[in-house]
């Protein structure tokens, strides 16, 4: 049986120059591939809008990839990031706290929030 829970939805918010990616509960069943696909598409949006601002909400995100796909994104997606111009990305993350990079080519600063509204608030100061 194939999976057809929705597993993201990306939004963009134009005067913010924002970018929210929203990991949906159908992240139970993804694949890494599918991951990937998703982050392609996220990062292809922040260029093409020139976001400077990102919210990652990861409240329902149940994936947990591999090593390779993560040392992946650090190479492609986050150069991608870089090359848009982010300069904040706010995780909606509870539990999860402090400022940490989230790989050695960050060149933006992360945020870890408990709740959406603080990381709105964060990312848009």
């Amino acid at each position: 049986m194939v999976n057809d829970a929705p597993i993201y939805s990306i939004t963009y918010y134009k005067p913010q120059r924002l970018v929210r990616l929203t990991w949906l509960p159908g992240t139970a069943g993804m694949t890494d591939q599918d991951f990937k696909e998703t982050l392609e598409a996220f990062a292809e949006g922040i260029l093409q809008h020139n976001a400077q601002k990102l919210i990652i909400d990861m409240r329902e995100f149940r994936h947990r990839p591999s090593s390779e796909v993560l040392a992946w994104r650090d190479d492609v997606i986050v150069s991608k990031y870089n090359k848009a111009g982010v300069k904040k990305v706010a995780w909606v993350w509870p539990g999860v706290t402090g400022d940490t990079s989230t790989s050695k080519r960050d060149k933006f600063e992360n945020h870890y929030c408990s709740t959406e509204s603080e990381a709105l608030a964060w990312v848009t100061t």
